[in-house]
């Protein structure tokens, strides 16, 4: 039978991968508590350049997300606003 054998650069990489993927995660959580950018570089020993790029991506997703509910929540209401319609519904 062959035994499968993982190469140790792959086995580095992907160790690699994991932890600048953790770092990544770790710097999120510390600038959504409000620490600037310079200190968290300090504390993750992520370059600032990366800092400021997942800071922004962070930003554009909560956009997304918060206009994503802006629109469901207007559609809904132009749908739903008879209240004869809601109470019509209520026992199905």
């Amino acid at each position: 039978m062959h035994d499968s054998v993982i190469k140790p650069t792959t086995l580095e990489e992907a160790w690699q991968q994991g932890l600048q993927q953790g770092l990544a995660q770790v710097a999120l959580n510390i600038l959504r508590e409000g620490i600037d950018i310079a200190q968290v570089a300090k504390l993750t020993g992520l370059p600032i350049e990366r800092i400021v790029s997942l800071q922004n991506n962070d930003l554009d997703d909560q956009t997304l997300v918060k206009d994503f509910l802006e629109l469901s929540e207007s559609s809904l209401n132009k749908i739903w606003l008879d209240p004869q319609e809601d109470e019509a519904w209520k026992n199905l």
